[in-house]
């Protein structure tokens, strides 16, 4: 998408969410999101979210993201529903770190909202290194079973989100890493990851 394109496509895609989310798509509804989504985008070019001309957005792919996550909140949500109403206890507790793949504040934010979102699964921290490397979440997982699996899920997520919002560079990074995925990590990959242990 063009840059001239970008800055409106995003207006229009924040004006769409607060419609939405009100489950009213009259006139009154969509004049208040557009006030919500100019207030926004002037808010948040002075707080960090540099050149808001490369945002992206992908109208197909962020279906495809919504769908995906609507999906895992579902299944998620079934698990826990059914960890509360059955006798016994399932859960194996731990915290995971999981590093990600891109550097922009908007689409580590939407991952680890997602993240946060499905139950089950809570993001607690965020770190990076420095300013140009891509930050490592800390994920609590319910019912965790093994770091690669954690962690080929995270980058399932974050890899439709940059579909779906990132730029296409970043589109063309997200491809070669999920291409190269290994089918799971080495032993001490596996130990460093964890941290806190299975109850």
């Amino acid at each position: 998408m063009i840059s001239s394109v970008r800055l409106p496509a995003l207006i229009l895609w924040l004006t769409l969410v607060w419609a939405l989310l009100w489950g009213d798509l009259g006139l009154a509804s969509l004049l208040s999101g557009l006030g919500v989504a100019l207030f926004v985008v002037l808010v948040a070019r002075p707080t960090g979210v540099r050149g808001i001309q490369l945002t992206s957005f992908n109208p197909v792919w962020a279906v495809v993201f919504v769908v995906y996550f609507l999906v895992q909140l579902v299944k998620s949500s079934v698990e826990v529903a059914w960890e509360v109403i059955t006798p016994g206890s399932n859960v194996n507790r731990a915290i995971i770190s999981v590093p990600l793949h891109i550097t922009t504040d908007g689409l580590t934010t939407v991952v680890g909202n997602a993240i946060t979102l499905t139950p089950g699964t809570l993001t607690v921290d965020v770190r990076r290194t420095g300013p140009d490397r891509a930050p490592v979440l800390y994920v609590h997982a319910l019912h965790f079973t093994d770091v690669a699996s954690m962690r080929r899920d995270v980058l399932r997520l974050e890899h439709l989100a940059v579909r779906a919002f990132g730029t296409k560079e970043q589109r063309a990074e997200l491809d070669r890493v999920v291409a190269e995925w290994p089918g799971s990590p080495t032993d001490a990959e596996s130990d460093a990851g964890v941290s806190g242990g299975a109850r």
